[in-house]
Parts: structure tokens; sequence; C-alpha cells
């Protein structure tokens, strides 16, 4: 009678463990993954707490212009294919928009561009890898 018992406490701990490790109904539907809504009805993250994207230029269409970027977000420059790490970069305020040198690090390869640090206006210089500079303005504004 004891070891029987023993079996039987044994089996309903077991049961009771594994029923802990198993996928809810509401989760195996989303293959267990956070999509970031929840079964009270709350809303997900909103619109202005998710990542903006950055803004994307060619050398090209930044000589002369005045560039629009939004704080907390930078300015990248696409760069032709293999150029990425030969192309410099200043601003007249660095506390505004400062330049981030590209190349490859880590096994990716990163394109040069600017990171919009706090609302305002400066001027910026891109030198490519045949010494040409383009001259341009960065406007950082708030989202």
């Amino acid at each position: 009678m004891k070891r029987s018992s023993f079996i039987v406490a044994g089996a309903l701990v077991a049961g009771l463990f594994l029923a802990g490790c198993a996928p809810t109904a509401d989760s195996s539907s989303s293959g267990g993954a956070d999509t970031g809504s929840s079964s009270s009805g709350k809303p997900g993250p909103s619109a202005s707490a998710q990542a903006l994207p950055p803004t994307l230029v060619s050398p090209g269409e930044l000589d002369g212009r005045d560039v629009t970027v939004i704080v907390g977000t930078s300015l990248v420059v696409a760069a032709p294919d293999g150029t990425d790490a030969e192309w410099t970069g200043t601003t007249g305020d660095r506390t505004i928009a400062e330049f981030s040198a590209g190349g490859a690090s880590e096994g990716a390869t990163f394109h040069p561009g600017y990171i919009a640090r706090a609302t305002g206006t400066t001027d910026a210089t891109l030198t490519g890898p045949d010494g040409k500079e383009i001259s341009f303005r960065i406007s950082v504004v708030a989202p």
C-alpha cells in the first residue's frame, strides 16, 4: 500500500511539473512569441515609443542642400559599394550632429553618416574617396 501511494504521489508531482512547462492556448497560436499584445486587451507600445528609421541619402543628393533629420535618428550616406570606409565628414556643431565613419566591423559593413544628437541646425561636409568635398546643412528637428 505504501509503495503504490508513493507511485501515485510521484505521478501527480510529475504531471503538475510538466503542466507548468506546457504552452498555453494563447501562446501556441503565435509560436510562444510575445507579439506586444496581451489577453487583457491593453494595446501594445505606441508609435511614439517605437524606433524611427534613419534618413538615407546618396552623396549626390547632399551638395548644397538642407537635410532634415529627426533627433535620435541618423542621416545615412549610401556610399558606393566598397567605399564606405573611405568617406570622412565634419559638422560645425557636434552637439547637434556628429559624423560616424563607415566600414566593416565584426562581419558587417556600415555606411558612413551623421548622428542627430539635439535639435538645431549645423553646417556639414562630406569628403569622398576622390577628395571631393560636399557641403550641406543638417537641420535636426523633434519627432
